[in-house]
């Protein structure tokens, strides 16, 4: 690949382009669907509660948050998951992130949305505004059911870091001078790297390191 972008800017989804978080909306409308049990959903409250308390690797939770996936049919999760990101998840795009990105069009960067989140709900979205690519997590599938298990690894923490180096060697971007942004301390390991870190409504802990590099911050 050649690089076709003066810059790169990196854009986390979750509560960072968008003012919600996609899994959870996903999650409560798969359960009001009949595509999601009432003892997955009680799981994946519980889990939610240890992920958000940092009482396991959020990795191995994230994993097993989405195992309510085994043997539901792809075809299900993509005809909900249009009609969530049209209805509740377009709406939800924060205009200060549309601002961004079309200032730094307009000097020609390659915008990559970089997420956690299915290629279902990343895909339609980075169309709608326009975004040059996506970097996010995928399934396993099999005969068109899911199996429960990620295709690879789940694209956060580290392996955000890993999978950005790895599109920017191979685009011809330099990190260096890279515009990342994200809400979450969970995506420091990014946000280190890059040139131009800017956090957008952070949380506690990410607003504190914030405040250690001087970095930019995005209220709302």
């Amino acid at each position: 690949m050649t690089k076709n972008g003066k810059y790169i800017v990196i854009l986390d989804l979750d509560k960072t382009l968008l003012g919600v978080n996609s899994g959870k909306i996903l999650t409560l409308e798969s359960y009001r669907s009949g595509l999601l049990s009432t003892i997955n959903l009680t799981k994946a409250i519980i889990l939610s509660t240890i992920y958000k308390l940092r009482l396991k690797n959020p990795v191995r939770i994230t994993e097993l948050m989405v195992k309510w996936l085994k043997g539901v049919p792809e075809s299900s999760v993509k005809e909900l998951t249009k009609q969530l990101v049209k209805q509740m998840l377009i709406p939800a795009i924060r205009p200060s992130i549309i601002k961004e990105i079309e200032l730094h069009k307009k000097q020609g960067a390659h915008i990559v949305l970089l997420s956690a989140a299915l290629q279902y709900v990343c895909k339609p979205i980075a169309n709608y505004l326009k975004i040059d690519a996506i970097i996010c997590s995928s399934m396993e599938i099999v005969n068109g059911v899911f199996t429960g298990k990620p295709q690879g690894q789940i694209c956060m923490e580290k392996e955000k870091a890993i999978q950005i180096r790895k599109y920017c060697f191979n685009n011809s971007y330099n990190l260096k001078e890279a515009y990342c942004y994200a809400d979450s301390f969970s995506d420091r390991f990014v946000m280190e790297i890059s040139g131009n870190p800017i956090c957008v409504a952070p949380d506690k802990k990410l607003r504190k390191l914030s405040e250690i590099n001087s970095w930019r911050v995005i209220e709302d």
